[in-house]
This record gives structure tokens, C-alpha cells and sequence, in this order.
């Protein structure tokens, strides 16, 4: 696949059916194969069901549904995980952004050979409350960063080589400097392209002045990690070792002047009742607590490190390691249980179920529901059920047919079968942007043999983690 399109959007309804006929126009002009990914950030307005009505239109839509607003960083990131485009355009949904521009995105990435791209929007249609920050903005991230030649680290459009999105991760607010990340993450060859803006034509901005705000402290946050995150020692450390020696210097300086004014018979006032006493022992204290969080902090990059070597080379640690890292577990345990437990509400099963009701008469024989697998390893999901009038069964989590083996039993020993079969559409659904995506379903049809089954009608064709919901009603024939 040529291009990914990654478009994250909050309440965009009016301009996402224009930008996709416009995007769509741009792709097969140039003939180019293609995605477009919409991630839906908790929309309150009626966006998703235009995403969803343009999915039934366009093979190419694919669309990523968040429960409730993150923010535009976890947008991207997940956007990123799910693209399978040579090129990843991103790019926003208020119409600023031109699609046009996207063929000479691709051509920067795929014959100029650069990493990635960034939009200059030279020219703004913003008022000036907007753009004078964002050139103060601009200046300091290239001051910080050392990527002299980006004008405009925030601009929303975007091209990137596909091994870029792979191996960077986007979170917090860190969207504004993905330059940053790539090139700390060894994608040195970064271009800039001027693009054109407009204005906004359907509502209003979701960003507010805060975002400057933020956005200076996400970027003393990466400048920080990215020249002390892999030596906290010689921040901490340091700063630990001048302080604890000022604190200790002076405490040996008061204790010295209080045996030499002792000796000479002057008593004076304890040294307790000195506030340069306590001044004294709170940099003993500090410089101890700082030294050890350098310490604790060079422990925590151990472990990262470790983990890269094995997922990257999926190699078992070697002993010289493992002491290490037995000591940092230990060290580390307690808080990421207690952080797991407290932030992430990860579902402990993501399978989802569909429900049947029997209708008219109740189905006398035992019945088994077995699901046929296309290599041959098929999997019991119903086992000698008899009696009752509803049951559920597992969905399979992405293929678009599910297929269903009915196996009806009588006291006699006989045997009947029929093949159901359930058409559906998959929706990535995320609990959480710490947890894997889970997948909803959309029922669109049904057939059936008819050796038992009467009919089956599609009441509720929406399959979630609702288990109130009644999918199906099954009718059998009478004479079973």
C-alpha cells in the first residue's frame, strides 16, 4: 500500500464528508493505493456515525473509536500502530490542511529520500493571539531541539517514512514535537515543505491557550529526558553531591564552632535552637534524596534497556544481567502494580458475545455449537445445551464471516446438522489507550440450511460488551 492517511478528529461532523471526497479525489488522480484512518476522540457530536456511513461507501476507510476524549498524541499513536502505508500522511480534519499537497509529501519521502516532513504554514489565516505565540513557540523548539530548519514543529500535516511511525511513541501532549522524536530516534534526514492553509470553515478550534502552556513544558520534559534520561546519575547524582557536601560542610562547621566556644567556657544557646542547624540538616537530606533518585533512575534505564535487547533480538538475558534486574524488580514492583491497578481499566476478557432467543417452540433435542475453522481446527462454543430458550456465542475477534456447525441430538441417537453462517463488519474499539484494542461488530447478514432452523431474524445487529443486547431470533421448524 502506497499512502495511510491518518486523520484524528473531536466533533468534526460538518467537514469529514468534504475531506474525504476531496482526499479521495487527490488518491485516484495520482493513482495511488491507499488508507484513510479516522481515530474518533470521544466525539460528542454525531462524527462517528459519519465515519461509519462513510466506511459503507469506501473500502479504503478504516476507523479507530476512542470512548472518550484523550488528546490528539494518543490519537496519532494508535493511528500509527494500525497504518500499512508505505507512506503515513497525518493530517487535521477542519479542512485547513490541504489534500493537495499530499503527492509532493510522497514523492519528498519516496525519491528525495527524507524521513520525514513537515508542513510550513508560511502564510496563517489566525488571529494574532494564535500566531505570535506560535512563532515564539517555534523559535524555542528549534533552539532546544537543534532542528534548525523546521519552521512549524506543530503543523498538523505531516509525511513520514513508514519505519518512523513504528519506532517512535507519541504520548502525553508529545505530538507537537514528533520531529524531535524522530530524529532521537535516529531519523536524521527531517525536510520541511511550505503548505497551504485556509481558514476554518465548519466550527471552532478544540485547542485553547493552555496549549502554549503545555507545550513548553512537554518540551523541557523531552529536552530533559533526551540528554539525562539515559544517565540520571549525572543530573541527580551531581546535584545530590554538591548539596549533601554544602549541608555537610556546614554541619561540621557548626558542630567545630560549638566544641571551640565549650573549651572556652562560653555555653551560648543549643544548636538546635539555630535555624542554620536545620537549614544544615535539610541539604544532608536533600542531597541524600537526590542522589539516590539518580541512582534508582539509572536502575530504571537498565531495565528498559534489557527489555529493548530482548524484544528486538527476543534473546534470553544474560547472567550478568539478571542480578540487575532482580534488584530493580524488587525496587520497582510495588508502585507499577499499584499504578496499573489505579489508571488502567483494561477489560480482563475482550471477547465479545452474540445472543440468541428461540422463538415458538422450544427446541426438544441437545444442541452443539461448533465453530468451523478454515484449518480444520474447529472449536466447540456450545456443548449439549437442551431446555432452555436463549444462549450466547463467541464471536471471532477479526475475520468478517463467522461460521457456525448446529449439531441437533435426540434420546434416540440421531443426528441432524445445519450450517449457519453470520456476516459482519469489525470496528476497533479501545478501552483504554493503555490497552489493547478490542474489537465490536456490526451483524450485516445471515444464512442458513433449513434441516431444523426455520429462520433467524437480526434484531440487534450491534455486538458490544452489552449482554443485555437480544442479536437473534431463532425460529425452528415444529417437528423437532
Amino acid at each position: 500500500m502506497d499512502i495511510s492517511v491518518i486523520i484524528p478528529l473531536f466533533n468534526e461532523e460538518e467537514s469529514l464528508p468534504e475531506l474525504h471526497k476531496w482526499i479521495q479525489r487527490v488518491m485516484k488522480e495520482h493513482n495511488f493505493s491507499y488508507e484513510i484512518i479516522f481515530i474518533n476522540d470521544g466525539s460528542t457530536d454525531k462524527s462517528w456515525d459519519v465515519i461509519a456511513q462513510l466506511g459503507k461507501e469506501d473500502k479504503n476507510v478504516r476507523a479507530i473509536k476512542f470512548r472518550r476524549n484523550y488528546g490528539k498524541s494518543p490519537a496519532l499513536f494508535c493511528g500509527f500502530k494500525a497504518s500499512k502505508g508505505d507512506v503515513v500522511i497525518t493530517m487535521d480534519a477542519d479542512l485547513q490542511d490541504s489534500p493537495d499537497e499530499i503527492p509532493e509529501l510522497y514523492e519528498m519521502i519516496t525519491q528525495d529520500g527524507y524521513d520525514l516532513v513537515s508542513g510550513y504554514k508560511q502564510k496563517r489565516y489566525d488571529p494574532l493571539t494564535k500566531t505570535i505565540p506560535t512563532k515564539l513557540f517555534n523559535a524555542t523548539a528549534r533552539r532546544i531541539s537543534g532542528i534548525r530548519n523546521l519552521h512549524d514543529f506543530n503543523c498538523g500535516l505531516k509525511a513520514y517514512r513508514r519505519d518512523v511511525v513504528k519506532n517512535i511513541e507519541v504520548y502525553g501532549e508529545m505530538h507537537r514535537y514528533i520531529p524531535y522524536l524522530a530524529k532521537e530516534a535516529g531519523f536524521a534526514k527531517i525536510g520541511e515543505k511550505v503548505v497551504h492553509h485556509q481558514a476554518r470553515k465548519y466550527g471552532k478550534s478544540k485547542f485553547g491557550i493552555n496549549r502554549f502552556i503545555n507545550g513548553y513544558l512537554d518540551l523541557l520534559t523531552l529536552w530533559f529526558l533526551t540528554n539525562f534520561g539515559k544517565k540520571p546519575m549525572h543530573v541527580f547524582g551531581f546535584l545530590g553531591s554538591v548539596v549533601f557536601f554544602i549541608g555537610f560542610v556546614a554541619l561540621v562547621w557548626l558542630g567545630c564552632e560549638k566544641i571551640i566556644n565549650l573549651c572556652d567556657g562560653v555555653y551560648g544557646d543549643l544548636l538546635s535552637n539555630h535555624a542554620s542547624f536545620f537549614i544544615a540538616l535539610v541539604a544532608i537530606l536533600l542531597g541524600t534524596q537526590l542522589f539516590l533518585a539518580g541512582f534508582i533512575g539509572d536502575l530504571v534505564s537498565e531495565v528498559v534497556c534489557i527489555a529493548t535487547i530482548i524484544i528486538s533480538k527476543k534473546k534470553s538475558i544474560s547472567k550478568n544481567h539478571k542480578p540487575m534486574l532482580k534488584r530493580t524488580l524488587y525496587l520497582l514492583l510495588f508502585p507499577i502494580l499499584l499504578s496499573a491497578c489505579s489508571d488502567i481499566n483494561c477489560p480482563l476478557n475482550s471477547t465479545v458475545f452474540s445472543s440468541y432467543t428461540m422463538k415458538g417452540d422450544t427446541l426438544k433435542d441437545t444442541l452443539s455449537i461448533i465453530a468451523i475453522r478454515p484449518d480444520s481446527s474447529d472449536a466447540v462454543l456450545l456443548n449439549r445445551f437442551v431446555g432452555k430458550t436463549t444462549f450466547k456465542i463467541q464471536m471471532s475477534y477479526v475475520k468478517d464471516v463467522d461460521s457456525l456447525l448446529f449439531l441437533y441430538s435426540d434420546t434416540a441417537g440421531n443426528s441432524q446438522l445445519d450450517t449457519v453462517v453470520v456476516r459482519k463488519t469489525n470496528i476497533p474499539h479501545f478501552e483504554s489507550v493503555d490497552c489493547p484494542a478490542n474489537y465490536f461488530h456490526t451483524i450485516i447478514g445471515t444464512n442458513h440450511t433449513r434441516h431444523r432452523i426455520d429462520s433467524i431474524v437480526i434484531n440487534n445487529p450491534n455486538v458490544d460488551y452489552d449482554a443485555n443486547k437480544k442479536h437473534f431470533f431463532i425460529y425452528f421448524n415444529s417437528d423437532n
